[in-house]
């Protein structure tokens, strides 16, 4: 009997690996990656939405390039900065890089680890053909052009990077919540009526016992909306500011700007900003400034908080994970009757909308550049673009595709007044600088005197610290330049004839002479300065 049963299970044994072996080379991917070219590209974007708008792109990829395999590496934000200087530093770098001129401490990163892409930027995407944008140069392609990455690209004239998304800031509204308190639907339109909602939020917490605010908060959020406020009530300043009329304001004109005192947070316009950040401060939970974004979502979404000012990158997680109706506002702005900021309102401001964002950057040291190249031209096509879109519940970066009813309102109407400058996020000293004394603004004991007084004691070295870095890096970018142009002015005099030689050359010299006049306008601004006192 035994060894009849010891028979059987060797049988079913035998039978079961055959059906194994049957699967893996019949129905299983092979045990051997048949696709000889593998590219990777990385991002902070895990909110819900983006990591799946990416897998649509890269499964249709990959259906039209059989031997590419792409792969999305999701990588945290709290860790991104130290893993991407980590893998850029240790020659383990993606392919495709994730990178925001804002990253703390980072500013260098662009000039080292990234190679432009001008070239194919004045050409038309090839995976646009049939479409619309068939013969339009990629760069115009996308819905700004690319202007907020031109502003901020390492080397001027040169074009660094493809974005996926056009984001913008909204005020999420939990429905269910401010009905209760209202007893309508009706959302605040103006900072006025705002203002007259805070008691009333304060008054139906006190009534029912239950932890109750006006504003989800965190760090990150109060952050946005004082940046947002500043852009704002400094509009005037920015353009006076403005000595070439581009209309923005590079970071380091803001810094070289501050050296020559053309303005501070002592402005009248800068305080009026920071009053109206204080009174909202004042309602949403104490201690906010030591949580960051995630806490502030998690308190919209539990009902205890009317509204979460967030970007239209939150959107997606907020929205699917609600157990009540989100409603999308534009932030409630003041009037001209403003008794805060009335005086210094130049008009309606822009909450965010026209710049494009989730910027990708081309790792010098990508085994495979062609093939990551080619992965961008698809993943900005109207093809790739509408794929993403449809996924991730993000507005496109790419003109002609179309966006579903849902995320509409993240789009920013034409009626508001757009300005390029940055009050906060500057550089990487001041920003820290901002950080340490963000409770002296909303906290308990917080005034705008004290904060003021506190940024400008330490602005004048924070200023200088940026101003020289931002100096330092454009250094990195200009030496390594010299060789190549004395190479092309060579190939040149061997082919006069080859016009693409000569476009390049008098390119790259043009970017050579603008890095170099920068360099000596910002050694000119710390000459100036003089030492810190």
């Amino acid at each position: 009997m035994n060894g009849r049963l010891r028979h059987l299970g060797l049988v079913l044994a035998a039978l079961g690996y055959a059906w194994a072996l049957g699967w893996v080379f019949t129905r299983s991917a092979p045990v051997v990656a048949s696709r000889p070219v593998t590219i990777r590209f990385a991002h902070w974007q895990i909110e819900q939405g983006p990591p799946d708008g990416m897998k649509a792109v890269i499964r249709r990829y990959e259906e039209l390039n059989p031997r590419v395999k792409v792969e999305q590496v999701l990588v945290p934000g709290r860790i991104y900065n130290q893993w991407l200087r980590t893998n850029l530093v240790g020659g383990t770098g993606v392919d495709l890089v994730e990178y925001g001129v804002w990253l703390d401490g980072m500013t260098d990163i662009p000039a080292r680890y990234f190679e432009p892409i001008t070239d194919q930027m004045l050409r038309p995407n090839p995976y646009n053909r049939g479409t619309p944008l068939e013969h339009v140069p990629w760069v115009q392609t996308f819905t700004d052009g690319l202007q907020y990455q031109r502003v901020n690209a390492p080397s001027p004239g040169q074009f660094y990077c493809a974005t996926m998304t056009e984001v913008s800031e909204r005020l999420f509204c939990n429905q269910e919540l401010l009905r209760a308190i209202l007893g309508s639907d009706r959302t605040p339109q103006t900072f006025a009526e705002l203002r007259a909602l805070f008691p009333q939020v304060t008054a139906y917490a006190a009534r029912t016992g239950r932890p109750i605010f006006a504003l989800a908060g965190s760090r990150d959020n109060a952050s946005w909306l004082l940046q947002f406020l500043l852009q704002g009530c400094m509009m005037q300043v920015s353009q006076r500011n403005d000595r070439y009329g581009s209309l923005a304001l590079y970071n380091w004109d803001a810094l070289g700007h501050y050296l020559e005192g053309r303005w501070s947070y002592r402005l009248p316009e800068a305080r009026a900003g920071l009053t109206m950040m204080r009174e909202v401060s004042v309602n949403m939970k104490q201690g906010f400034v030591q949580s960051l974004r995630d806490a502030a979502t998690q308190e919209f979404l539990r009902g205890d908080a009317v509204f979460i000012f967030a970007g239209t990158w939150d959107g997606t997680s907020l929205r699917s994970q609600a157990t009540f109706p989100v409603e999308v506002l534009r932030f409630p702005q003041p009037t001209p009757s403003d008794p805060v900021m009335g005086p210094y309102l130049y008009g309606r401001f822009a909450d965010g909308g026209g710049g494009t964002a989730m910027e990708f950057y081309l790792n010098k040291l990508s085994a495979h550049p062609q093939e990551a190249v080619d992965f961008m031209h698809f993943m900005t096509s109207v093809e790739g673009s509408q794929l993403f879109t449809n996924h991730s519940g993000w507005l496109p970066a790419t003109r002609t595709v179309q966006v579903p009813p849902a995320i509409r309102p993240y789009y920013t109407p034409l009626d508001c007044y757009s300005f390029g400058a940055e009050y906060m996020m500057i550089g990487a000293s001041v920003n820290m600088a901002i950080m340490r004394n963000f409770h002296l603004l909303v906290g308990p004991q917080g005034s705008v005197d004290r904060f003021v007084d506190a940024m400008e004691a330490v602005m004048p070295a924070a200023a200088r610290t940026d101003l020289y870095k931002e100096m330092t890096n454009r250094s990195l970018i200009v030496r390594p330049q010299d060789v190549r142009l004395m190479a092309l002015a060579a190939l040149g005099r061997r082919a006069p004839q080859n016009a693409a030689l000569v476009l390049a050359r008098e390119r790259l010299e043009c970017a050579q002479t603008q890095s170099e006049a920068l360099m000596l306008k910002m050694a000119r601004q710390l000459a100036d300065a003089g030492p810190v006192k």
